[in-house]
Order: structure tokens, then C-alpha cells, then sequence
């Protein structure tokens, strides 16, 4: 008998897979983590053969970039208005207390880090029209970065869905 039957690793790949998404809209849990996870389960214990060295390498590389998008995005937006070294982390602490909040719930994503840069900005003594621009343009980073990462996320998982299948 099986240490783990095929049936248990697809739900525990569909599970990583689904928190992958989760991922792209809760910043405190990772995205692309969770799907190279989800590969390695299906490659470690259902098949080592379907997937070679430059499939891992890929998967990796799009790893550290999602990774790097992530981090960087809403920095980058927001230095190019003037925002200060703490607009980004501003901007992520906001949409993770925001979206926990029940008030706010999934809108918490949007409002978040909004608030939160505008006042970091104000507080940096920025005139309220800066900070203001700064934060949409945070914010406009921010979501553009969530947008790249749905898109590479689903990418990945339709290449393996295909892979795995054909």
C-alpha cells in the first residue's frame, strides 16, 4: 500500500493551488510558494518523470520574479511621484489590516493602501495633493502587481494542468 494515495496529493495540489489564488489577494499568505509546492507534490509522489530540469528552473525563476514584483511594484510607482522609502510597506501593511477587518473585508485590498500611504506621505509633511498622488499611484502599482501575478499564477497552472494531462 501506498504511503499516500494519488486521490489525497490531487486534493492537497487542488488546496495549494487554491490558496495560490487566496495569495494573490491576502498579502500575508504567498502565491507562488504554494504552486511550485503543489508541482513538487505531484512530482514527488506521482510522477518524478514529467516534468525535467528546465521546467524547475523555470518554475523557480517565475518564483523570484512574482516574488520581486511583489515587493517592488508599488515602490516603484510610488518613487516615480515622490513617495517616500516607506510608501510600499505602507501600502502592503494597509491592505493586510484592512482586508482583516470585517467592515472593509475584500474592498480592504483597495482602501488599505490607500489610507495607509497617504498617511505615511502626510506624515512625511507632503502637501495633501502629493500625498494623495503618491497613494494612487501606490495603490495603481500595487493592483498592477496583483494583476501580473493572477495572470503568471494561472498561466502556471494551466501549463501544468496541460502537462499533467496530455
Amino acid at each position: 500500500m501506498e504511503l499516500f494515495s494519488d486521490t489525497f496529493i490531487w486534493v492537497c495540489i487542488g488546496i495549494l493551488f487554491f490558496l495560490a489564488y487566496i495569495g494573490i489577494v491576502a498579502p500575508i499568505l504567498p502565491d507562488m510558494p504554494f504552486v511550485l509546492a503543489g508541482v513538487a507534490l505531484y512530482h514527488f509522489f506521482i510522477d518524478d518523470q514529467e516534468f525535467g530540469v528546465w521546467s524547475w528552473v523555470l518554475l523557480v525563476l517565475l518564483t523570484l520574479i512574482l516574488m520581486a514584483i511583489e515587493y517592488f511594484a508599488g515602490g516603484i510607482a510610488a518613487s516615480k511621484y515622490g513617495g517616500s522609502r516607506w510608501a510600499f510597506s505602507a501600502a502592503l501593511l494597509g491592505a493586510i489590516v484592512f482586508t482583516v477587518i470585517p467592515i472593509f473585508g475584500p474592498l480592504g485590498i483597495i482602501i488599505g493602501p490607500l489610507v495607509t500611504v497617504l498617511i505615511v506621505e502626510l506624515l512625511q509633511k507632503k502637501p495633501f495633493k502629493t500625498a494623495g498622488k503618491i497613494a494612487l499611484t501606490t495603490l495603481i502599482g500595487f493592483l498592477g502587481g496583483l494583476v501580473v501575478k493572477f495572470l503568471v499564477v494561472s498561466g502556471i497552472i494551466i501549463w501544468f494542468l496541460i502537462a499533467v494531462w496530455n
